[in-house]
């Protein structure tokens, strides 16, 4: 059984939904973050069948002044999950794209992933003890131009991860950065990108990666983007080792060759 407790942004519906569940049934009490009262109550329904302690916390990630009273509220977060997300409604390309829309995409993505991390890394870094999950997309790494909130966003998150990842393991607390891969949900339903598709990736893969991650079972792989969709993690595991040091999953820029001017700064 796995104690201590998760915060989980999102947690009404879809990924963060179901991550919720998975944690309360591995025995994690869970600390639910949204926006809208209804959903957040069928979440909690679902997780209180597991006998663990749920709480509810309303607020808009975008306002830290809205997370740090969640969070003050929730009590000290052994895991939290940055799940809340929102993705380009309009689909087109930035030239064309509202311009308010576009930057509440990036928002919700950046600025809420920021603001939950002010919130709880303090206490995670009292108690040197935690772990902390930006939930990514393949699409921080593939060029989709219509979608140039989100993935500019997710790039960002990529680069917070790992500028975060090495100072913060020096305090006991671990960074992860997972992309479930396209799970079937109302957000990716509404996405063009999606129409018609039919290959989803299945939900458990991304609620068993964070059932083993809350377990400590992951941390060999902590500060590199892992996409579940995909990889196999025993296998990436088996290989921890090798990993270690490398700039394997990381987002860096590469050189040009030996003789580029920046190489060693990015070495560095």
């Amino acid at each position: 059984m796995t104690r201590g407790l998760a915060l989980i942004t999102g947690a009404g519906g879809g990924i963060g939904s179901a991550i919720a569940v998975a944690l309360a049934e591995a025995g994690m009490s869970v600390a639910l973050l949204g926006r809208r009262p209804e959903p957040l109550a069928r979440t909690a329904r679902a997780c209180a069948r597991f006998g663990v302690p749920v709480v509810e916390l309303r607020a808009d990630v975008t306002d830290p002044a809205q997370v740090r009273a969640a969070v003050d509220t929730a009590g000290p977060v052994d895991l939290l999950v940055n799940n809340a997300g929102a993705v380009d409604r309009h689909e087109v390309p930035l030239w064309e794209a509202d311009g308010d829309q576009w930057w509440r995409t990036y928002e919700t993505n950046v600025r809420g992933t920021v603001n939950l991390c002010r919130a709880v890394l303090p206490g995670m870094i009292a108690r040197a003890s935690g772990r902390v999950v930006n939930i990514n997309s393949i699409l921080a790494l593939r060029h989709e131009p219509h979608y140039s909130a989100y993935s500019a966003s997710k790039m960002a998150l990529l680069g917070l991860s790992g500028m975060l990842a090495e100072p913060l393991r020096r305090h006991g607390v671990l960074v992860f950065d997972i992309s479930p891969g396209m799970v079937r949900t109302d957000m990716t339903l509404g996405m063009a990108l999606c129409a018609g598709r039919t290959d989803w990736t299945a939900m458990d893969l991304i609620t068993t990666a964070l059932v083993r991650l809350a377990a400590g079972e992951l941390d060999p792989l902590a500060g590199r983007f892992l996409h579940v969709g995909a990889d196999d993690l025993d296998l990436l595991l088996a290989n921890a080792t090798a990993l270690a040091g490398g700039e394997a999953r990381t987002l860096r820029l590469s050189a040009y060759g030996p003789d580029d001017p920046l190489a060693s700064m990015i070495t560095a």
